[in-house]
Parts: structure tokens; sequence; C-alpha cells
């Protein structure tokens, strides 16, 4: 689904807005991939009636007025559901919208509805949603990737033109590749968190993911910018680089399956070919980047999470003589097994005999937010695979939590370092997806979209 081509039908008076719902309502009901857990019709109507007015008197606001989209649900939705996935928020209605909701809808963008994700965020999958796993169009043996697979799968099966997503370790990017659509990650501080349920609040960041460039920019610009709920935002502008562009490639990346590998090389020998200039780079600690990544998430999920206690909202159970009874039981019953998992790792990790490890992790965290950017002294752009394997079948990695998590071995270094990075469709190989991703420097958002639609030209064109 291609915003350009519906605001192209809208114009002709081929398709209306409410129109364009309906069509996509009836084939959600007719495929049932499980991509949705609350669809939000009486919004979605009201603003395609508003969009249509505009459209009529040739009035629209924005390039995503009247535009369908997704939205994850760990999202606040004002007076809509919000889950997160999870028994212990099954009931849960948000009082307020969050930050990227507001400016979606003062910008005419007809929210379809809160998609199927892993159970706050925490999983590589979306196996750990308590509404049960999502279903991944491209081949429905393997999983669409998480957390954010059912913002993946409701663009890659045209149930929206634009997703939001979250991406912590990886969370857009590796379901982007997964599903072989856009997945966008932008740099720290560029777009407002408020709203977005926290799972570790120093690496989260909201994502975009879309079935085109164009979509994932025009997103990015109507959400990006200051808000004075999140005081961690700064405006940004485009960065002027005067000199050609230099591609750096990874080569000291280990374990890489090796189909994977061999698209990465056609894929450097074509930019090559090209013109364009690349050189061969390492970055120092990248295979450390996933422990580090593990233990500042989970010691922060573990504080995060401490507020769902039955007591303020949520999953209620009267059933219970003292205060630790309703803790125990609510927590017990309302988490799923991931989730506890990381809540038990990371208070390990934060008591008093263990919080070294936490406290060296925040050290070699620097250090790698340090050795980026030294590495974006020589190269403007990094290229690499967004995947260490090809996408794995549905329950293959369920009982096997280390393998799981190892999912974003080649992601997670980006939020660490406060980089963005963006998925790019890189093919589909004997009917399994890859993705390769585009990595910029801090706050160089504006051209590493620029410079992701040139690659991804390049390649089509080849």
């Amino acid at each position: 689904m291609n915003s350009r081509i519906i605001n192209e039908k809208y114009r002709n008076g081929e398709l209306t807005p409410p129109q364009m719902l309906d069509n996509i309502y009836k084939d959600i009901e007719k495929n049932d991939l499980n991509d949705f857990i609350t669809l939000t019709k009486n919004i979605a109507y009201e603003e395609a009636e508003r969009s249509l007015k505009r459209i009529k008197n040739n009035k629209t606001i924005s390039p995503i007025d009247g535009i369908p989209i997704s939205i994850k649900d760990n999202f606040a939705v004002k007076n809509t559901r919000m889950t997160c996935a999870s028994h212990i928020l099954e009931d849960f209605i948000s009082p307020y919208n969050a930050t990227v909701v507001k400016k979606i809808r003062e910008a005419g963008g007809i929210i379809v509805g809160k998609t199927n994700m892993d159970e706050f965020a925490m999983g590589s999958s979306t196996e750990n949603s308590c509404f049960g796993s999502s279903i991944n169009p491209v081949n429905k043996d393997i999983v669409p990737g998480g957390s954010s697979g059912g913002s993946a799968v409701s663009v890659k099966a045209g149930h929206a033109a634009i997703s939001l997503g979250s991406d912590t370790g990886g969370s857009v990017r590796q379901p982007a590749a997964f599903c072989s659509v856009f997945g966008f990650k932008p740099t720290y501080g560029v777009v407002s968190r408020y709203g977005l349920t926290a799972f570790s609040s120093s690496l989260d960041t909201v994502g975009i993911i879309g079935s085109n460039i164009e979509d994932v920019t025009n997103m990015f610009n109507t959400i990006k910018g200051i808000d004075e709920y999140d005081s961690t935002l700064r405006n940004i502008e485009e960065i002027d680089k005067n000199r050609k562009v230099i591609i750096g490639f990874v080569n000291n990346i280990d374990g890489l399956d090796e189909a994977i590998l061999n698209v990465y090389r056609e894929k450097r020998r074509i930019i090559e070919k090209s013109g364009i200039k690349t050189r061969d780079i390492n970055i120092e600690h990248l295979p450390e980047s996933i422990a580090v990544y593990q233990i500042i998430s989970m010691c922060e999920s573990s504080s995060n999470l401490a507020r769902y206690d039955g007591i303020k909202y949520g999953l209620q159970i009267k059933e219970a003589e003292t205060m630790k009874d309703i803790y125990s039981k609510v927590r017990g019953i309302g988490f799923g097994k991931e989730v506890k998992r990381r809540i038990m790792t990371g208070t390990y990790f934060l008591s008093y005999k263990n919080a070294m490890y936490y406290e060296i992790s925040k050290k070699m965290r620097k250090q790698i937010y340090e050795n980026m950017k030294k590495v974006f002294k020589e190269v403007d752009y990094i290229l690499m695979p967004s995947t260490l394997n090809l996408p794995f079948k549905r329950g293959e990695r369920m009982n096997d939590p280390l393998k799981m998590h190892l999912s974003d071995s080649l992601t997670a270094f980006c939020n660490l370092a406060d980089l963005p990075a963006i998925n790019i469709p890189a093919g589909i190989y004997n009917e399994l997806p890859v993705g390769i991703q585009l990595i910029g420097n801090s706050f160089d958002d504006i051209n590493l979209l620029k410079e992701a639609e040139n690659i991804e030209k390049i390649w089509s064109q080849e």
C-alpha cells in the first residue's frame, strides 16, 4: 500500500477514505493475520469523513491526510484500549493521546487500529503476545519478527500504509527485515516518547514502518520535533556533508548466515558499480554489544515494570489478604514468561552483590558510543545486514531464550550509540526475506533517509 497511489485515487475520485477503510477492515477479517489487537473503527471512520471533506474542497493538510496508519499497542490512544499485549493491561483504557498520535491526527492521518506485539515489547517474534502470534504474509511458516511484528505485518498485508512501532534494540528493523518492508529507527531524542509505554527508557525510540521510503519520510516529518512533555528532545536539520559519500562495510560480523553474507556482498558490488565509494570498517565491541544491551535493558525494564502492582491500574485481584499477596498474584497471573524472566534477571543485576555488571555495562555503552564517533569520521554511512540469520520458523526459538535474544545482535548497538538506522528490503531468497540496514551518525536522520532512498533505487535498477 503506497500513500502516493492512495492520494492519486482520492484526487481522481476512484476511492474515498471511508471506502478505503471498508476494504481494509474486510481484508483484515478475511485473512486473519492477527496483526491487530484492537481495531479503532469509530475513530477511523470519523477521521475518514473529515479527510473526505478536505479532499473534496482541495484543502488537504499534509501528505498523510487520509492515509491509513496502524499504531503499536504500547502507544496511548485516548479512550482506546492499550494492552501492551499483556494480561496485566488487557482491559486498560488510555485517558490521553501519545504525542505522536496527537500529531498524526492533527495531520489528518487515519488510525486503523492498535497492532499486535511481544508483551511489553520484550521479544523478537511476536510470539510472546497474550493474544497469540501474528502471521507473516510473506511466508506463513516463519515468524514476522518482533517486537513490532504486528506493525510490520499490517504494512506488508496492506492493512496500513504506515505503522508506528517502538525500537529498543532492533524491534522495528528486525520485523521489517523479516516482512520485507522498510523500518526506520530515528536518533534517540528526535521523536517524542511521551505516551509510549516504557520498556528501557534510555534505549526506547519511536520507529516507523512503511512499504516505501517516501511514506517513512513523510511520517518522520510529521512526528519529529520538540515536545513539552519530553525533555530529551531537540530539533534537527539537514547536515551538509560537502563531500562525496563514503559507505562503510563491516568486516567483523561473526556467525552470519551464508545466504545473508552472499546478499551483502552482492549489494556492495552493485553500490560500487554505481560509483559510490566504499570502505572496509570494523565495529569495536560489536560482539559484546548484545550483552551490554541485554543487561541495561533488563535492569531498566525491571524498574519500569514495578509500577504494575494491581493497585493503581490494570489487572486487580481482590482475593488477597496482604499487599504482598496482591503484588504476587497480580504480577504472577498478569505477566508472561518472557516478561517475568527479564524482570527477574534485571532485579538480579541490580542487586547489591551483582550491581557491578550494570556499572560495567554502562561503561561499555559509553565506549561503544565513542567508538562509533570515530567510525563516522571515516565514513558517512554504514551498511550491514539487519539480522544474523534468515527468518526462523514459528515456535523454533520459544524454548531457547538465549537464541531468541541473539536476534538483536546486529541492531542493538545502534540504540546503545544513539544512531539512526533503517532496514532496506534486500530481496527474498528461497521464500525468506533478507534485510540490509543503513546506519547514520547521530542526528543525521534526514540525510540518512535520502541516502537510503538512493541506495534502494540503485538496487532496484540492477
